[in-house]
């Protein structure tokens, strides 16, 4: 029997894409995959804890859990792994390498950051899975408001400077188009750094504007897919948001890194905003 494990890692939007591959391989294979959590008894970060269960308490029914010596073992062995033999694909984001080692007869670990998402039918399956088991409590009637995402925080930092940061004037841009379309209640902004936001310049589409400032990722993100619309940033926790959260007024950055198109997600569906990432 083919055992797979699948290495989970980052902040609540990189683990639903590494959830996404995990179910992928249960589809595929038809037998238990298990979750590695080694990596976060290397990262301290409060934002980047594993989240998953708290998400979706019958996860353990689905998957196992990892989380010995021996997983984060494997999560550092893959890792220098990676860092030996692996070079970059063009068609993977920068930085972002995806690739599976046999490290025992008939096991397998897999690491990565797997957001290629085509219209496959097993794409489309594990799609359908994650929203049934993640969404199933939130409420069938959305916010008549549009939901419009401006990630800075951490993008500021000197380590993820690669991502890069899309204005608020191409935000604005798609929310004007947005509304010349629907008729919204108002606008609600998601933002972890309301100061280093010109927030006020969306006052002049919608007088009615929240702010939605964060707190627990799960519910910030349940509350972001309640929105009859939303502009997601480059950043992979709207876009999650969005995708299962079946937003049916949802648009992605077409830049999601510097020089590196969104389009490099697959998602051939969404609709893609012009923009440029600085």
């Amino acid at each position: 029997m083919i055992k797979n494990e699948v290495i989970i890692q980052g902040g609540l939007g990189n683990q639903i894409f590494g959830l996404f591959y995990a179910y992928k391989l249960l589809l595929k294979y038809e037998n238990q995959v298990s979750l590695n959590l080694g990596s976060y008894s290397r990262h301290k970060r409060v934002d980047r804890s594993f989240l998953l269960k708290d998400f979706y308490p019958q996860l353990e029914d689905e998957f196992k859990i990892n989380s010995t010596i021996i997983s984060t073992f494997l999560y550092y062995y893959s890792k220098l792994f990676e860092k030996i033999f692996i070079k970059q694909k063009k068609y993977r984001l920068p930085g972002d390498n995806n690739f599976s080692i046999n490290y025992w007869p008939n096991r397998y670990i897999h690491n990565g950051y797997f957001q290629k998402i085509n219209n496959s039918v097993l794409d489309n399956k594990s799609i359908n899975l994650l929203k049934k088991n993640y969404f199933h409590n939130l409420t069938k009637i959305k916010y008549n408001f549009l939901a419009i995402h401006i990630r800075r925080g951490d993008y500021l930092n000197k380590n993820s400077l690669m991502h890069g940061l899309i204005q608020e004037k191409y935000l604005f841009e798609e929310a004007k188009n947005q509304l010349k379309e629907n008729n919204f209640d108002g606008i609600t902004i998601f933002t972890d750094s309301p100061n280093l936001v010109d927030i006020g310049i969306f006052k002049l589409l919608n007088k009615n504007i929240n702010i939605d400032i964060g707190g627990c990722p799960i519910q910030v993100l349940k509350r972001m897919a309640n929105h009859k619309a939303l502009i997601a940033s480059n950043s992979s926790f709207s876009l999650w948001a969005g995708i299962l959260g079946d937003v049916k007024n949802f648009s992605i950055p077409y830049y999601w890194m510097k020089n590196v198109k969104s389009s490099i997600l697959g998602l051939r569906n969404i609709k893609r905003y012009k923009c440029s990432i600085e």
